[in-house]
């Protein structure tokens, strides 16, 4: 099984094959559009096809016309599924979480959040592309992070226990024309991601909600309705995803209010208030 992630963010098709699709797909996928963005790079990995984009303020990773990581010299938040991510791991019940487990991990977009925020935490990240965590150092100053990268797959990896505070599923793969999950969300999986935290640890898991992506969606609402005594929905502002996050308690909302005041900028403010979220019943 191939398992590897970009934390694709979905928006809606204009027509299948259309230049409008490709420009409305282009446009909404990149968190920062901007007219000077310029293609560097292209790298065809064992698992990828990817496009490596010069936004002008930093650098994106494209694979099928979706983002998979993307990297502001100036901004942390995103607007996307990046964000959701984040603060879905923030609902800790004990904060702050000192031990992560990232299954997926491309160009570390969401472990750079997670890193401002907790300076202090042992981020494990599980990435199966091995090329693509070195475009990671190269475009997106994955060094920088403190991270530990365990190149392998992330199914394969979860079948023995552990005991993280948050386990993390960002786990998709290319496909023809679209991303997917490699697996669906079902008990046999959730299983093993529950094994990888302890009683009190809690499981997030990224999706994409659009059109062709909806069956996933409901098959893993009912799994983690079925599987934790406490399930929430992060959804961000900008892309078709969201977060759920589930476990024996979960921490409040109002829990993530404190965090926004940690933000740089007036815009990563703006977009971590902009985060929804709800219980899942």
């Amino acid at each position: 099984m191939q398992s590897s992630t970009g934390c694709p963010q979905l928006i809606k098709r204009v027509g299948p094959d259309s230049f409008f699709c490709y420009l409305s797909r282009f446009l909404a996928f990149s968190p920062d559009f901007d007219e000077a963005m310029q293609l560097i790079e292209h790298v065809k990995t064992a698992y990828n096809d990817i496009d490596v984009w010069d936004t002008g303020n930093g650098f994106e990773f494209q694979v099928i016309g979706a983002t998979h990581a993307t990297f502001h010299r100036h901004r942390l938040m995103t607007g996307h599924a990046w964000d959701a991510i984040t603060g879905a791991t923030l609902l800790y019940p004990k904060p702050p979480p000192t031990s992560i487990l990232m299954l997926g991990l491309a160009g570390g977009t969401a472990v750079r959040q997670l890193r401002h925020f907790l300076p202090d935490a042992k981020i494990t990240a599980v990435e199966i592309d091995k090329d693509i965590v070195e475009l990671a150092h190269e475009y997106m100053h994955l060094n920088e992070l403190d991270v530990e990268v365990v190149i392998d797959d992330a199914y394969a990896f979860i079948t023995a226990p552990r005991t993280f505070d948050v386990v993390i599923d960002d786990v998709y793969v290319s496909g023809l024309k679209d991303v997917m999950r490699p697996r669906d969300i079902e008990h046999d999986v959730l299983r093993n991601l529950t094994r990888q935290v302890h009683e009190e640890g809690i499981v997030c898991t990224n999706l994409v909600t659009g059109a062709g992506h909806r069956i996933v969606q409901s098959l893993a609402r009912k799994c983690f309705l079925e599987t934790f005594a406490e399930v929430r929905v992060v959804t961000p502002p900008d892309s078709y995803n969201q977060t759920l996050v589930g476990g024996n308690a979960l921490a409040p909302p109002r829990q993530l209010k404190p965090y926004g005041r940690k933000l740089p900028s007036s815009y990563d403010q703006r977009k971590w208030r902009q985060l929804q979220l709800k219980r899942l019943k």
